[in-house]
């Protein structure tokens, strides 16, 4: 996501320059937008609780927020958190699987294990 704003900065910047900076380059709302997209991003916790608060904070922020482009801002803050918090709850839920999934092997192993003992026993 991150490549992909910066991307669309770098081809538009391009664009703008090659038509002398007239209608074809990046709107400047849209490039500081892009901006705070990434540095979101980049910047946001990987831990869950830590991105909760972060959220809740942000979310107070914007309900208090008197000026339109703090506002624009903290919107735009808030949707890269959810993001963000979505990928990170995500990937713990992919690792849990797999630590179940590797749990349940092993403890598959370790019976098959105990069933062969007891049958060389008997």
């Amino acid at each position: 996501m991150i490549e992909a704003s910066q991307r669309m900065i770098d081809v538009n910047s391009r664009v703008g320059e090659a038509a002398g900076e007239g209608w074809w380059g990046l709107n400047p709302a849209t490039k500081r937008h892009l901006e705070l997209q990434i540095k979101t991003l980049q910047n946001a916790p990987r831990d869950p609780d830590k991105l909760e608060r972060l959220l809740e904070k942000k979310r107070r922020q914007k309900e208090e927020a008197k000026h339109i482009e703090d506002t624009e801002r903290l919107v735009t803050e808030i949707e890269m958190l959810k993001v963000v918090l979505f990928l990170v709850c995500r990937n713990r839920g992919k690792e849990e699987e797999k630590e179940q999934k590797s749990s349940t092997t092993a403890n598959k192993k370790n019976q098959q294990q105990r069933q062969r003992l007891n049958s060389q026993q008997l």
